[in-house]
């Protein structure tokens, strides 16, 4: 028999696919799994009705599971569910009032379902679980396998119970939802850290291949993209920054693409917004080219993002990124990328600035820094670093020439310098090549005066001229040894004003630094003796003169500082026998750490 008790009726009728009620179903986050709770309330009704089976019961569109349940035979006891084709509850959900029967052969609604010979669903009463919009999820409903009157005693704790369980999975809701809001919280909290790191990260980058980088390794923890692109316009294209510790990855992908509707980074470009690729349906439907759609599957794509690079005053590239699964975008996360692209496109604008600058200071140093001449039985090698810091030119210079033969048929002396005049910028290097010039001249002029009396002729001249040629310098003059300096080697005779001393080191790896020296260069002083001093260079032997921008200013003792720079030259010289250019280059790269915080001028010389 079919009997609704009074007072038992839940919210109205509704289809069983209604997405209210589906949505509803999902939100309590349960499903074909037993449920510690639900299965407390299916043992609750089936000992307080002396049932064999109970089951809390919710009914999906095209099932039913049963996160309690007692007494249900294999193999449903595993599974947990049942097709439709077995289900009373599914009427109660579709009817939202209770449904109670005596004897389930004898009613039309159910007779012919499964549930009777499969289950052994002869007596049954089932009351509707609701979710707080009234949604009816299922039921709770007590079973016998022999027919049954069911009294209303039974029937009202039956109901009783089934309000408790609504409750219970309300619950449920409201706990998913709270942990759902402190994960959105979380996941916020996250994603803003991830911005505060993006702001420090890409602000101390200094080349185009790291920025790409640090851009991936930024976003591939939290957000999970399995490719990361930077593409930067170049006249009609967008060119991609190659970077050799990926590329093997995807070095199918073209080196540059149009700025047209053919590619996402191309469209992204030529119109200047966000471009989302949501499919490989939409990829096609939204008529990216074929090149497109054969990358896309190369790299195993589903979705992919593509964001502009928005510089100060116009669109500088674009940034892609792709998953290899279906993606949900969500409000901070788009955020995040916006964010990420505004701090590379500053990256970007500082880099191709410091390249500009790079570029002038190299032409600059071209101009005024001359190549050393070949000279016999001489190993010359000369480098200049800028700043990256500063204007990229700066004070620092080094020169090597030769002088002509101080008495008539000798041998020409082989004039060196090092010099550093104070400043970081173009008037700096401006001076230098004034005071490089005058003390190229004076020592033209008077070759036999010596490299002392041609630095104090410069000053002189500064003075005169109210130039602000304040600085250091080591200026000296190499010839071969005669028989009265051992005969063997070169002689270097020189004066130091103000400079870091120079460094010999013996070829036995032994080392001397030549501390003799004077006051630093300031014309408005008028030094009235500046001193030369000689030093023998036996064959093997290497002079090192650099400027202090190879010292870490950072450390007071400069014993110590001069210690270092003996110690690795000593090493890339001597132990491993380099060519000389590749030594200083090396020299600089290991005392400066790959950044030259001051320019950087290095004169070496061995004696062959």
């Amino acid at each position: 028999m079919l009997d609704t008790p009074p007072g038992l009726r839940a919210a109205g009728p509704t289809g069983l696919d209604a997405d209210e009620r589906l949505a509803a179903l999902r939100a309590t986050g349960v499903g074909p799994t037993a449920d510690p709770d639900l299965q407390r309330f299916a043992r609750l009704a089936a000992t307080t009705l002396g049932v064999p089976v109970a089951l809390v019961s919710l009914v999906e569109a095209d099932r039913q599971v049963f996160p309690g349940q007692v007494g249900l035979p294999e193999p449903w006891a595993s599974s947990r569910c049942t097709p439709l084709s077995h289900s009373f509850c599914q009427h109660v959900a579709t009817t939202a009032e209770p449904l109670v029967i005596s004897d389930a052969r004898t009613v039309e609604l159910v007779r012919d379902n499964l549930a009777i010979p499969d289950l052994g669903v002869i007596a049954y009463a089932g009351m509707p679980l609701t979710a707080d919009g009234g949604e009816v999820l299922g039921s709770l409903c007590a079973i016998d396998h022999e027919p049954r009157v069911w009294t209303p005693l039974e029937l009202e704790v039956l109901a009783d119970l089934a309000a408790a369980c609504s409750a219970a999975l309300r619950l449920k809701v409201s706990g998913r939802r709270t942990a759902d809001a402190r994960r959105e919280v979380d996941r916020g909290r996250e994603r803003a850290e991830l911005m505060l790191q993006a702001a420090v990260d890409l602000g101390e980058v200094w080349s185009l291949t790291e920025l790409r980088r640090r851009v991936h390794d930024l976003v591939t923890g939290p957000l999970h993209p399995v490719f990361v692109g930077m593409s930067l316009v170049d006249g009609d294209r967008v060119v991609r920054v190659a970077d050799p510790a990926w590329d093997s990855a995807v070095e199918h992908l073209p080196a540059s693409v149009a700025i047209d509707a053919t590619w996402p980074s191309g469209r992204c470009v030529a119109e200047q917004r966000r471009i989302i690729v949501a499919g490989e349906e939409q990829l096609v439907a939204d008529g990216y080219g074929a090149d497109a759609l054969a990358a896309w599957r190369r790299l195993g794509l589903r979705a992919v993002e593509c964001v502009p690079i928005t510089g100060s005053d116009r669109v500088l590239g674009a940034l892609t990124f792709g998953w290899d699964a279906p993606h949900a975008w969500e409000l901070t996360e788009d955020a995040v990328l916006t964010a990420i692209a505004a701090y590379t496109a500053t990256a970007v604008e500082r880099i191709l600035q410091l390249e500009r600058r790079v570029t002038t200071a190299t032409e600059l140093q071209e101009a005024m820094l001359s190549e050393p001449p070949a000279v016999a039985g001489l190993e010359i090698a000369t480098l200049y670093r800028p700043s990256s810091t500063a204007d990229m030119v700066g004070g620092d210079w080094y020169d090597v020439h030769e002088l002509p033969p101080t008495t008539p048929g000798g041998p020409r002396p082989v004039a060196v310098t090092v010099g550093d005049i104070t400043g970081h910028d173009t008037r700096a290097a401006a001076v230098m090549g004034q005071v490089r010039s005058m003390l190229r001249q004076a020592r033209a002029d008077a070759p036999e005066a010596g490299p002392a009396r041609a630095v104090l002729a410069v000053e002189n001249a500064a003075r005169m001229l109210e130039l602000e040629a304040h600085g250091t310098v080591v200026h000296g003059d190499l010839v071969p040894a005669t028989a009265t300096d051992d005969g063997d080697g070169w002689v270097l005779t020189w004066t130091n004003a103000g400079h870091p001393p120079p460094l010999v080191l013996a070829p036995d790896g032994s080392a001397r630094v030549l501390l003799e020296g004077d006051p630093f260069m300031y014309p408005d002083l008028e030094v009235e003796e500046r001193h030369d001093h000689r030093v023998h260079l036996a064959s093997g032997s290497l002079l090192l003169v650099h400027t202090d921008g190879l010292l870490d200013d950072r450390r007071a003792d400069l014993a110590a500082m001069v210690e270092e720079v003996r110690v690795v030259a000593a090493r890339l010289v001597h132990e491993d026998g380099r060519p000389l250019a590749e030594a200083i280059r090396l020299l600089a790269d290991e005392m400066l750490g790959g950044r030259a915080e001051d320019d950087v001028a290095i004169l070496a010389v061995r004696v062959r």
